[in-house]
């Protein structure tokens, strides 16, 4: 065997590195590769975080010591030989939370408890590449709205809590509160186009969710086909600005829809759809992020999980936007500002809220491995869903990753 050691990626908008989970791609920091031409690459992170959270009330006040919005990660990538000009490749990414506790993320102790131990296996695929392009099958990172996720400062760093709740179940989540969706990972099949021109686009087919509101009871359990997501990405460079424009959806529905009670739903089947928009334009010292979505029956933070419904079983309307700036004074210090806002409307049987997030923060490159950062936040509710009244939240968050 040779060893081959390329220079780790240093960061420049943090979700650099994280980007590559869209396409299925990997950067290997570490390579070993065979006479005969199979390569063995490692790649990763470690994050951790002390996290301050001010609410209004205790409820929603507390502090920890995470590994913020995106878990730590070793993955392996493993590639072959190119056979017939198409190149296979599979990779593993096994991520797991610094803190103690239940499920990963509740800080509940450590004795008798074994959750903190546990591997999240997020990503779990295989990919075939050649000249017409890519196809990936397995357990990998989604299509609708992975671009805002992804351009967030805080996808490696710190971020909001899960609807303002202190020592939530939930880890960190970006501001998925407030501006966009969180996708998720998920088993599926997909198609990304060549890279060659500056239109591309990527088709999916996923396995399907069910469709519930957690808060009420409601909920749609019977999938019969699989969730469909695409997108398509305009990239180009025009002298010193580049800008990419991209738009994407989502569509799924599932049957047997049922209330709290039992009884069934006004209609058996409920269906979800959601567009999303949106642009990213670097010039210079600085990268500039937009972008907005629609929504129906995909819910407020995470897609059909938590309140796609109101409580009849009817499909809810959201909407929202997210737009960030980062400013690059000198090459190794970024500063961010981002605005989200997320609006779920009202129903006859469920009331909606609108919720809105300001992040500032902080990212110091101290070399090629290790970032330090800073995180102010505040996030607010008009109806916080877990509380049944306004919150007022604020954040700060001190920092680090090691990248390999």
């Amino acid at each position: 065997m040779k060893k081959n050691i390329r220079n780790c990626l240093k960061p420049k908008l943090f979700a650099v590195v994280a980007s590559a989970l869209v396409a299925g791609h990997a950067h290997a920091a570490l390579e070993l590769e065979t006479a005969g031409g199979w390569k063995l690459g490692t790649d990763g992170w470690i994050i951790l975080q002390a996290h301050r959270q001010s609410g209004d009330e205790s409820g929603t006040s507390g502090f920890r010591m995470t590994s913020g919005t995106t878990p730590s990660l070793f993955a392996l990538t493993v590639t072959a030989p190119a056979v017939n000009g198409v190149t296979y490749s599979s990779r593993v990414g096994l991520y797991i939370n610094a803190q103690s506790g239940e499920g990963n993320f509740r800080n509940a102790g450590n004795v008798g408890n074994s959750g903190s131990k546990g591997l999240d296996p997020r990503e779990m695929w295989g990919k075939a590449a050649a000249s017409w392009g890519e196809l990936i099958f397995g357990k990998a990172y989604g299509i609708y709205q992975g671009e805002p996720v992804l351009a967030d400062a805080s996808v490696l760093a710190g971020g909001l809590a899960g609807y303002d709740v202190a020592n939530t179940t939930n880890a960190l989540a970006a501001t998925f509160n407030a501006g966009y969706l969180y996708t998720n990972f998920n088993a599926g099949l997909r198609y990304n186009s060549p890279k060659t021109s500056p239109l591309s686009f990527s088709v999916a087919l996923y396995d399907p969710s069910q469709i519930r509101n957690t808060f009420t009871g409601a909920g749609a359990a019977r999938t019969n086909a699989p969730r469909v997501e695409g997108g398509v990405y305009f990239t180009q460079q025009l002298d010193a600005v580049k800008f990419k424009v991209y738009g994407d959806f989502t569509w799924q529905k599932a049957r047997e829809c049922t209330i709290a009670s039992g009884a069934a739903c006004a209609r058996d089947e409920v269906r979800t759809r959601g567009v999303s928009a949106g642009t990213t334009i670097d010039s210079g010292p600085f990268t500039v992020h937009l972008s907005g979505f629609r929504a129906d029956g995909l819910g407020s933070v995470l897609m059909q999980d938590v309140d796609a419904l109101d409580a009849l079983g009817r499909e809810r309307r959201s909407q929202g936007y997210f737009g960030q700036v980062v400013y690059r004074p000198v090459a190794d210090l970024a500063l961010r500002y981002s605005l989200g806002q997320t609006r779920i409307e009202d129903t006859a049987a469920t009331r909606g809220h609108l919720a809105r997030s300001h992040i500032a923060g902080a990212y110091y490159t101290l070399n090629s491995y290790v970032t330090l950062y800073g995180e102010l936040a505040k996030s607010s509710f008009s109806n916080n869903p877990v509380f049944n009244r306004p919150t007022d939240t604020r954040y700060v968050t001190l920092g680090g990753r090691f990248v390999w």
